[in-house]
This record gives structure tokens, sequence and C-alpha cells, in this order.
């Protein structure tokens, strides 16, 4: 196990400690073992492939029925490529990963692999994948040990996963709660320092951190009364300071949005194709020149703007680990149609549960809208009252349907 030190300057009772030396350690997360959970999930890359080997990208001698792809790693492309050493075989049996990315395939840089059925409901086939092979990805000065599975699901393209378990770690006070440090290579470059890096404070026992659960070095995170920073420097060394506060840094939390839109809008953009065929959306329709300009407030203080501007209120409840909502953002709000209509006849809100301190995540789904899952959205009087609930995902023009039902409700009620 490789040793690292980390440096603390954290916070015990809100009052200002000389910096503590503690020894860290960089571990391999380990998601699949109950018994010792890791506080992070590991990092990953999904490489789609292709019967047409994108550029740069050759084709080991000797392979059948090849379908490869790329992968972005650290600033390097790094090639993969999975086929036949028989033509005749029946499935693939060999996983080519191009791990020092020089467009040559070495003998250690093939792996035999071994595709597996998976089974779906009522044991029908669901698709197929294969058991990780371990590769080490050199990237210059850096390295990377990844697990490497191919998988097909269903209809969807082939695609093979990349996983990066390794993290840094570290326990610390917070108060007088002790956490775990835990930092994730996120940018793929073989270090712990880069500035798109993510950390969490976790606490023995938790369930391992979902990626958009995580903060970027450079942020603070707000816990226990506390805005806590991490600032990892030369040699792994991990700088830890905490002061206290009321709440999230407003700046840090639009960041936080900021970047899980991207992870979701780069899933998507790979998706679009597909996901747009089989839900026949119309791809004519004008794009909004500027995004929907939200407010993220409570909902006490959403419905005090509503009453202000003399507007219903419309409140999207979602959470950053929801997929459908995020495709809400992706497909639906870019409309040029739906933002001028939230934006213009309506004040449009957002409540993130993990972003919500008020409690207003639980009361919107369980009492306000009784919504049996996410997207949950809702139309709000000045009363604070639904006048109209919308459930999961909608297409712009099914969306715009709702609205209008929305608004007319709003407008029966004022007349009241």
């Amino acid at each position: 196990m490789i040793r690292t030190t980390v440096l603390l300057a954290c916070a015990a009772s809100l009052a200002a400690q000389d910096p503590v030396i503690v020894q860290g350690a960089v571990k391999v997360a380990e998601a699949g073992n109950r018994e010792a959970m890791p506080p992070v999930l590991p990092a990953s890359e999904s490489v789609a492939l292709a019967a047409t080997a994108p550029a740069g990208v050759t084709v080991p001698a000797g392979l059948a029925d090849a379908m490869a792809g790329a992968a972005k790693l650290g600033g390097k492309s790094i090639a993969v490529v999975v086929g036949k050493k028989a033509a005749d075989a029946k499935s693939f049996d060999t996983l080519c990963l191009d791990a020092n990315a020089d467009g040559k395939w070495s003998d250690d840089e093939r792996h035999a692999i071994e595709i597996t059925a998976v089974q779906g409901r009522n044991n029908a086939p669901a698709g197929e994948r294969s058991k990780p092979v371990e590769c080490t990805i050199a990237l210059g000065a850096g390295k990377l040990t990844a697990k490497a599975s191919y998988m097909r699901m269903g209809e969807n393209a082939p695609t093979v996963a990349l996983q990066f378990p390794a993290y840094l770690e570290a326990k610390v006070k917070v108060g007088d709660v002790e956490r775990i440090v835990a930092i994730v290579d996120k940018d793929l470059d073989g270090s712990f320092a880069g500035k798109d890096d993510l950390w969490v404070l976790a606490k023995a026992g938790d369930r391992p951190a979902m990626p958009f659960a995580l903060s970027q070095l450079g942020e603070k995170r707000f816990v226990d009364g506390q805005l806590v920073g991490i600032k990892v420097e030369a040699g792994n060394t991990v700088k830890v300071t905490a002061a206290a506060a009321k709440g999230p840094d407003a700046k840090d939390a639009a960041a936080h949005r900021e970047r899980v839109e991207h992870q979701w809008f780069e899933r998507f953009d790979k998706e679009k194709a597909d996901f747009v065929a089989q839900r026949k959306l119309d791809t004519t329709r004008p794009r909004a020149k500027a995004p929907i300009a939200w407010n993220y407030v409570t909902f006490d203080e959403a419905i005090e703007l509503g009453k202000k501007a003399g507007k219903p209120v419309f409140v999207d409840v979602m959470a950053f680990w929801c997929v459908w909502c995020y495709r809400m953002d992706y497909y639906t709000y870019v409309d040029q149609e739906v933002a001028d209509v939230l934006g213009t006849q309506f004040v449009p809100c957002k409540v993130i549960q993990e972003q919500d301190l008020a409690g207003d995540y639980d009361v919107l789904m369980k009492q306000k809208l009784e919504a049996k899952g996410i997207p949950a959205m809702g139309i709000f009087g000045a009363d604070g009252n639904a006048l109209h609930k919308i459930g999961g995902w909608k297409a712009p023009v099914d969306f715009l349907a709702d609205l209008k039902q929305g608004a007319e409700a709003f407008a029966a009620a004022k007349g009241k």
C-alpha cells in the first residue's frame, strides 16, 4: 500500500488549531465489498464501441469482427478494441487497451476475456458482459490502475467500462466528529491534486458517495455548521481548513450544480441520437437563446417571489443523482417556447435534494405533490397549495400542455 502525508488545519469546536500531520494512504475502492464499503465509488469512464474505428485508432492484427473506441484520459486518447481471435468464435474473446497511447499494440496490451450472459427479469437474456481485467495506463509521470470490462445491454451499443479504483484517504476531525477525507482522481491524470479532482467527507459506515455528491478541490463544503475546504499539495499533502458557517457558500453551491449538469450532459450527448429516435422528439423546434433563470430558494421564499410578481410558482423537485431530472434540463427546458413560457408567465424555482437545508424536499414530495419519484414538478398559487402536479420526464410539447393547465388553474383561483 502506498503511504502519503496529510496536513490538517481543521477547526475543532470552531476554534483554530495548529496544523496537524496525519498519515494518509492511497487505497483501492472495492464497491462490491459490503463488509468494508469504501467512502467513494470508483472513478469511471465508459467507452462506446463501433464497427468503424474512430480517427487515430488502428485495430490490432489478427482480430476478427473488431469494434473500437477511444477514451480521453489525462489529456491523452487511449484506444480500446474488442474482437475475436478466430472469425468463427461465438463471442468476443480479446480486449485491447493502448495503455501508453503510442498507437501501437504490444502483447501486454492484449487481454483475454470471457463473455457471459446477463439475465434480466424472468431469466430473460438482457445482454452480455465480461469480468474486468486489470490494466496499467501510463500518463507521462503518472500511472492509472484500471479495470476494463466489456458490456452490451439490450439494443444499446456495446461499451467498455473503465474503472479507476484508487483514491486518497485520511481521517480528520471536524468539530468533535471524526470523518474520512476521500479524494478521487476525477481528471484521471494519475495524481490527486488536479483542479477537477473531487473530495468528500464521510463517516465510518456511510454508503459510498456517488460522484454527484463530491465537491471539487478549491470548493468549500458545508458540514456540521462549518465550511470545510481541501487543498492537495506536493507529495499528496492535503490541507484541510474549516470555518463556522450557517449554510453553504452560494458560489460553491452554484459551481456544484454546474459540474453535475456537465457530467450528465456529457452522457446525454452520447445517447442523444438514440433517445431522440426512440421518443420521436421534434428536432426542428428552436432552442432557447438563453437558459432559464432558475431561482434556487426555499419553498417559502419561492411563494413570496410569486406573490411579488403576481405569477404562479413552478417548482422542479430534483436531485443530483436523478438521470430523468437532468433529461428535463437537456431535452425540455432548452426548448425556446418552454423557456419563454416559464420565464415570462411563471416564477421558475428548483429544489435540489442535496442542497435543501429547509426540509422542503420531503414536504414537497410527501405532502404537497404526493409524488412517488422524481422529477416531480408542481405549479403553486399564492397560498402555497399545488394547482397542478407534473410527474416524470416530459417532452417539450407535452410539458407545454401541463404549463397551460397550471396557468389556467392559477387564473381561475385568482379570479375567485
